[in-house]
Formats: C-alpha cells, sequence, structure tokens
C-alpha cells in the first residue's frame, strides 16, 4: 500500500473519531462509520466485522457509489490498539510523518474550485 504523508496526518487527526466508534462496536451499537483519508482510501468500521478497514476505493466506470478494491489492510481491534498507543512513538521517530499536513494544497482549499482540483482531497471528482 502506497502511504501519503498527508493520509497519515488524516488518520492522527480522526484517531478520537476511530476510537469512539470502536467503542460503540464493542458494546454492540450499531456502527456503519467510513471516512475518506486522501487519494481513495477510507477507513471504515461496520457493526458485525471487529475490525478497522483502511481501504482503497475506486468508482466502477458508469457507477457513481465508491468500491472498496483488496488494496488495504483490516486491523483487528487489538491491533488498532496498539497503534493508536504508538503514533506519538511513531511521530517522534519519524519526524517527516509526525510534522505532515493533511494536503499539498494548504492554503490553496481557500479557493472552492482549487480544491476540488485536489486528487487527495476529492479523487473520485477528477
Amino acid at each position: 500500500m502506497h502511504l501519503c504523508l498527508c493520509w497519515w496526518a488524516k488518520l492522527r487527526m480522526i484517531v478520537d473519531e476511530i476510537e469512539t466508534n470502536v467503542e460503540a462496536l464493542c458494546v454492540n451499537h450499531p456502527i456503519s462509520y467510513k471516512t475518506h483519508i486522501g487519494g481513495g482510501y477510507y477507513v471504515s468500521i461496520t457493526s458485525g466485522f471487529n475490525c478497522i478497514d483502511i481501504h482503497k476505493f475506486y468508482i466502477p466506470y458508469g457507477q457513481t457509489d465508491p468500491k472498496m478494491t483488496r488494496h488495504g489492510i483490516a486491523l483487528r481491534l487489538g491491533e488498532w490498539a496498539e497503534i493508536k498507543n504508538i503514533i506519538s512513538t511513531i511521530n517522534d521517530k519519524f519526524p517527516t510523518l509526525g510534522t505532515a499536513l493533511l494536503c499539498f494544497y494548504g492554503e490553496d482549499h481557500q479557493d472552492p474550485l482549487v480544491a476540488l482540483q485536489c486528487r487527495e482531497c476529492y479523487s473520485f471528482m477528477n
């Protein structure tokens, strides 16, 4: 799986959101969580599956709904807990990851037309 720095930045940003959904999953609340982290990759959590999916999606020709590809990983809840606990260590050991920003375009996203050109943020619109 190709990793873009802005994807790591987005993952760091949504750790609490993911954790809230994992906690709800553990007490059998219905969960259907999916959020884009960039470049066609999504993090998802779904009731009935005790894992956190990080997979690439695509839109088949002539359709409008993204479909999951085989490119990605499904983390068991224990594996997610380990990763969550070492995020700060990873950021410290690899400063490039620790200082990664959400997107390469940064301030240019103030202009909606420029933001829509960003393949990281709007990978299915280009």
